[in-house]
């Protein structure tokens, strides 16, 4: 079986670092948590994961909570959840080749 890879950007200000969103890189799908570690310990930081559909699953910090987005290529909203650190951790390391709504669960649409 092929190892899957998801399309990444992000930004670290820390380390001035950084993968645009409009040119994103391949990306083991067992490298993405340990990426999110090294990178989400910052709020200004995020990361961005790409699927095959060009959904994005967008991560970043808010506090002591990890602020997650849904966000559709052809939509003009964002389907936005705020989580545990670990929880959202959890969700990087089991994504499903497509991303849908069904990722996070209770959230709401802003924008």
């Amino acid at each position: 079986m092929a190892e899957r890879t998801f399309g990444v950007f992000y930004c670290d200000f820390l380390r001035d670092l950084s993968i645009s969103s409009s040119k994103p890189e391949p990306l083991a799908a067992d490298r993405l948590v340990p990426l999110a570690e090294q990178l989400l310990v910052a709020e200004d930081n995020y990361l961005g994961v790409v699927d095959a559909n060009e959904v994005i699953l967008q991560f970043y910090l808010s506090g002591r909570e990890m602020v997650v987005e849904l966000i559709f290529p052809e939509s003009s909203g964002i389907l936005q959840s705020r989580m545990p650190v670990e929880q959202a951790l959890a969700l990087l390391a089991d994504l499903p080749e497509e991303f849908s709504e069904a990722l996070l669960p209770g959230a709401s649409y802003i924008g």
